[in-house]
């Protein structure tokens, strides 16, 4: 896999960005897919590049989100998520409460055809977030964002972080680009489901306030499946004179 250098623009009300994974085990942020679509078949033999949104709409979208206010206080929370990739999770809480928002947007792309192919995929996006917090040195608001791809079995076979920030070291607004290359090897039949997955919360009482934002401004993918190497064997393995 190959990242080109993001270049992002910081205005930071706090110094430091840190890190934080959002309340999930293994650095699982929002990846367990909440819907799986038929797949688009690829074939290598047609050496066709896809690209997603342009050629067809994004297949995967999902955009949940609750809010529970606590006693004197109100929460917010809405998120949205569009087939063309653009994508937005806002939650917010005054007094006391908790919120949050997510959002899923990818595609699902299946190796039509009887050898194994290998799958050449480019995902490209735009992103930018807040979290502002009352209170300085807690987690009160919170914001991930990880680009994912599962297997139709739900084997997770790639996770990268894009975005992970929390209010523990205060506020903190960014922009950045991202660019990615990897390929997978798919088995005759086998389907891969390439999706980011943004999350945002907030969390507060004693009178605290937070808030997170999160935004998806453009997501693309360019897709295209080309003929795998022969699978070596023992048969052709080089034996060493002894």
């Amino acid at each position: 896999m190959v990242r080109r250098p993001s270049w992002p623009r910081l205005a930071l009300t706090c110094p430091g960005l840190a890190l934080w994974l959002a309340g999930c085990a293994g650095g699982a942020t929002g990846s367990e897919l909440s819907a799986r679509p038929r797949p688009r078949p690829l074939s290598a033999a047609t050496e066709r590049v896809l690209r997603i949104p342009e050629d067809e709409k994004f297949s995967i979208t999902f955009a949940p989100s609750t809010r529970a206010p606590g006693l004197g206080g109100a929460a917010e929370a809405s998120s949205s998520a569009s087939r063309d990739g653009a994508a937005e999770a806002r939650a917010s809480v005054e007094q006391a409460g908790t919120a949050s928002a997510s959002f899923q947007v990818g595609h699902a792309f299946e190796n039509d055809s009887d050898r194994q192919t290998d799958l050449q995929l480019r995902v490209r996006c735009e992103h930018e977030h807040e979290a502002t917090a009352s209170s300085e040195a807690r987690p009160d608001a919170s914001v991930a964002l990880w680009l994912y791809v599962r297997d139709q079995r739900n084997r997770l076979l790639r996770s990268i972080r894009l975005v992970e920030h929390t209010t523990v070291d205060g506020g903190a607004s960014l922009r950045g680009n991202e660019d990615f290359d990897f390929t997978l090897t798919l088995a005759p039949r086998d389907a891969a489901n390439v999706f980011l997955a943004g999350v945002v919360s907030a969390e507060a009482a004693g009178g605290r306030s937070a808030s997170g934002t999160l935004r998806l401004r453009a997501l693309s993918i360019e897709a295209q499946a080309t003929p795998a190497p022969p699978v070596k064997t023992a048969s052709d393995a080089t034996h060493e004179p002894g």
